[in-house]
C-alpha cells in the first residue's frame, strides 16, 4: 500500500505527462469511510491495470478536501497513521489541478466516485469523467448516472462495498493491513453493529468476518471501535470553526454540519456561538445552516439537531416544518430550546432528535427537497 501511494503522489510532479489518470474520489466530508474507501478502491483500480497489463495508466486516491483542512479529521488522522499511512503519502484537493487535465486532451481523466453518487456544482465539469459509482446511499433521481457502472447497495458502510469488491477481484493481496483499514469504518458507521443504531446489515457483518478471518484479526472490535469514536471526539486542539468544517456537506447551498459532540454541548462552548455561526453562514453565501449532533459512549447513542439563521426567513421555517413532519424517516424531534437575539427575533431552534436510527445520509434528502421545491415557488 505504501509504495502504491508513494507512486501515486509523485505523479503531481508531472500530471500532464500520462495518457490515461484514474481519481479515485471520496465525498467533500473527508470522513473515515470516504477516506479509507478512496484509498483501498484506488489500489483496487491500479491492480486492475496491472491485470490488464497497462502501461499507459496512473491511479491517485484523492480526498476531498485541503490538505490545511485534514488536521481537523481527527479520527481519519489517527486511524491511518495508526496504519503507517502518514498525511504525506495522501494527495489532497488542492495537489491537483482537476479543471487543467479536463482541458488537457493528450490526457484522458477518468473519475470513480466512492461514498457518494452527486457532484456538487463546482464539480459538475466532471460528470463525463465519471466511470465508475460505488456508493451505499439510496440512489438519487437526479443522478442516475446511465452507461457506467454502478455499486449502489444500502450497507452500513461504503466500505463494505469495497472491501466486497476486492475480495471478488484481489483477495489475494487482503493482508492484516487493509483487512484492519476496511474494517474500522464499518465498525464505526454501523456504530459497532449496534441494535440500537440499526444500521448494519447481513452483508456488512459477513464483510468484517471475512476481513477478521483473512487479516487474522484481533476480535476485540469494541477496542478498535472506541479507540476510533474517541479519536473523532477529540476536539481538544480544535476550534469553532474548525468544528463546523470537521464533517461539513453542502446540500442545495444549505450548510449541514455534523458534530461528533451534541449541539447542546457545542453551544456552550463559546458565548458568541451566534456570532460565529453567522459568519460561517456568511462565508458560505447563506443565511441557514443546519447542524446535527451526536454523542456516543459504549454503544449508547445520543442525536441532537439545530436550524440556524441569521435572520427569520421562510425557508428556514420550511426546513423545520419538513423536518418535524417527516415520516419517511419520523425523527421524532423535541424541541429543547429556542435562542433569541436582543431584537427578540429567534435565531436558532435546538431539537432531540429521538429517533436514534434516523442519520444524516437519511435526513439529507429531506432538506434537499425542502429547499429545491422553495427555490421553484
Amino acid at each position: 500500500m505504501e509504495s502504491f501511494l508513494s507512486a501515486s503522489k509523485a505523479v503531481l510532479s508531472k500530471p500532464l505527462a500520462y495518457k490515461r489518470i484514474c481519481i479515485v474520489l471520496g465525498n467533500e466530508s473527508c470522513d473515515l469511510d470516504s477516506a479509507v474507501s478512496a484509498l483501498i478502491q484506488a489500489f483496487s483500480e491500479y491492480l486492475d491495470g496491472i491485470k490488464r497489463k497497462e502501461t499507459d495508466l496512473v491511479v491517485i486516491p484523492l480526498m476531498n478536501i485541503s490538505e490545511r483542512e485534514y488536521r481537523v479529521k481527527t479520527e481519519v488522522v489517527f486511524f491511518l497513521k495508526r496504519h503507517n499511512i502518514p498525511s504525506n503519502l495522501l494527495t489532497f484537493r488542492d495537489q491537483i489541478d482537476l479543471k487543467a487535465l479536463k482541458k488537457n486532451v493528450e490526457t484522458k481523466l477518468e473519475l470513480v466516485l466512492v461514498d457518494h453518487h452527486n457532484l456538487p456544482d463546482e464539480d459538475t465539469y466532471l460528470m463525463d469523467s465519471v466511470v465508475k459509482i460505488i456508493d451505499h446511499r439510496p440512489q438519487d433521481e437526479r443522478w442516475l448516472w446511465p452507461g457506467r457502472e454502478i455499486h449502489l447497495e444500502s450497507v452500513g458502510s461504503c466500505a463494505t462495498l469495497v472491501a466486497r469488491n476486492l475480495f471478488d477481484k484481489h483477495a489475494e493481496i487482503i493482508d492484516s493491513q487493509i483487512s484492519s483499514l476496511l474494517r474500522g469504518p464499518i465498525l464505526v458507521d454501523t456504530c459497532n453493529f449496534s441494535k440500537e443504531a440499526d444500521r448494519a446489515t447481513p452483508v456488512d457483518v459477513e464483510i468484517v468476518e471475512s476481513l477478521e478471518k483473512v487479516g487474522l484479526l484481533d476480535l476485540d472490535r469494541d477496542k478498535v471501535f472506541n479507540e476510533i469514536v474517541k479519536a473523532k471526539s477529540d476536539i481538544s486542539e480544535l476550534t469553532i470553526d474548525d468544528l463546523l468544517i470537521k464533517d461539513l456537506k453542502v446540500i442545495v447551498g444549505i450548510p449541514i454540519v455534523g458534530l461528533p459532540i451534541l449541539v447542546k454541548d457545542f453551544l456552550d462552548l463559546q458565548e458568541d456561538y451566534l456570532e460565529s455561526l453567522g459568519n460561517f453562514a456568511k462565508c458560505k453565501n447563506t443565511t441557514i445552516v443546519v447542524l446535527m449532533g451526536m454523542q456516543l459512549n459504549a454503544q449508547e447513542i445520543s442525536r441532537d439537531i439545530a436550524v440556524f439563521s441569521s435572520h427569520a426567513n421562510r425557508l428556514r421555517d420550511k426546513i423545520i416544518e419538513a423536518l418535524m413532519a417527516s415520516t419517511q424517516p419520523s425523527l421524532e424531534l423535541s424541541l429543547i430550546r429556542k435562542i433569541h437575539q436582543e431584537d427578540g427575533d429567534v435565531n436558532l431552534f435546538l431539537y432531540e432528535q429521538r429517533n436514534l436510527r434516523a442519520t444524516r445520509k437519511q435526513i439529507l434528502p429531506i432538506i434537499r427537497d425542502t429547499v429545491s421545491l422553495e427555490c421553484r415557488c
